[in-house]
């Protein structure tokens, strides 16, 4: 998501407007009829025409890579709106993929498939919350790619808890984190965004405002209840593994809450537009577990680098 939004966000500099561009007026001068005659004008009618196509393409093309020369070519002739179809539509189509994944899997295992159902339950309720929380925060212009951002965060969780589960079946090499993360590293992280959050509104936001803020914070704490009901449940489903297959599950659900620590210490700066200076101070997903755990939070850091710049 990050290579995407900062690729959006070159567009958004270099792109004046969302209609094909004028031809030069000197040049026209000095190529006369010769050069209208070598390349005709391309009228609206015409550009609509070859947007049309190109979306024709992207949202039905099974190849990758006509599907991202489409993308390439809508980003440099569309508009706001056609960045928010864009990056919906890559998020509807890489949900679907991982929901593909999960329909192999249970699949595979009929006799744990219930419980797997169960569990993805529990994960779509914290994605609702997820939803829920990104929807009452302004990030401008931004706040569509924002929210996008957040909802694809909470995919790479889903994937993130039965993928490798999956993949060491079909006899690929898989890894797992070698720390053992802690449900009390989780809540450590979620007191220390939801503190932060306050501040931000505390600092930004009047006090006729102070009741976004409260609505925000209970979004936040409900967000949190679900992601431990969802992770509480996984144990309930590890008990009931076979011995081998509970292994690589349990690795499953440490590397989950491995993820999950990485987006609250980033307390979601990487999403959306962003800047050079706030890219430069989020923790990387490439981290060691010990960068993980010694990052203090994107807001310490991005504080010190101020400071450091003045």
């Amino acid at each position: 998501m990050k290579n995407l939004c900062i690729a959006i966000l070159l567009v958004v500099i270099t792109m004046a407007s969302c209609a094909p561009k004028q031809p030069n007026k000197d040049a026209n001068e000095r190529g006369g009829d010769t050069l209208a005659q070598q390349k005709p004008k391309e009228t609206w009618d015409d550009f609509q025409r070859r947007k049309d196509s190109l979306w024709t393409v992207f949202n039905e093309s099974t190849d990758e890579n006509e599907v991202d020369k489409a993308r390439v070519m809508l980003f440099d002739m569309g508009c706001n709106a056609d960045w928010g179809m864009i990056v919906s539509t890559d998020y509807e189509r890489r949900k679907a993929r991982v929901e593909k994944e999960f329909q192999q899997l249970i699949s595979a295992h009929p006799g744990q498939e219930a419980l797997f159902c169960k569990e993805k339950e529990r994960w779509e309720n914290y994605h609702e919350a997820v939803l829920a929380v990104a929807e009452l925060e302004d990030h401008g212009s931004s706040g569509a790619l924002y929210i996008v951002g957040t909802l694809e965060q909470s995919v790479d969780l889903w994937l993130a808890s039965f993928q490798n589960l999956w993949l060491i079946e079909q006899s690929q090499d898989i890894s797992f984190p070698k720390t053992v993360f802690t449900s009390r590293m989780i809540d450590d992280a979620y007191a220390a965004y939801i503190q932060q959050e306050d501040n931000d509104w505390s600092n930004f936001f009047s006090d006729n405002e102070k009741d976004g803020m409260e609505e925000h914070h209970k979004a936040i704490e409900h967000e949190w209840q679900l992601w431990n009901e969802w992770m509480g449940f996984r144990k309930t489903v590890s008990k009931s593994l076979p011995k081998d297959m509970r292994k690589i599950y349990d690795g499953c659900t440490n590397l989950t809450m491995r993820t999950k620590l990485l987006q609250l210490k980033n307390q979601n700066q990487g999403l959306g537009l962003i800047n050079d200076y706030i890219d430069s101070c989020l923790l990387p997903d490439s981290c060691s577990d010990k960068e993980l755990l010694d990052y203090p939070g994107f807001n310490v850091v991005l504080k010190k680098h101020s400071e450091n710049l003045d």
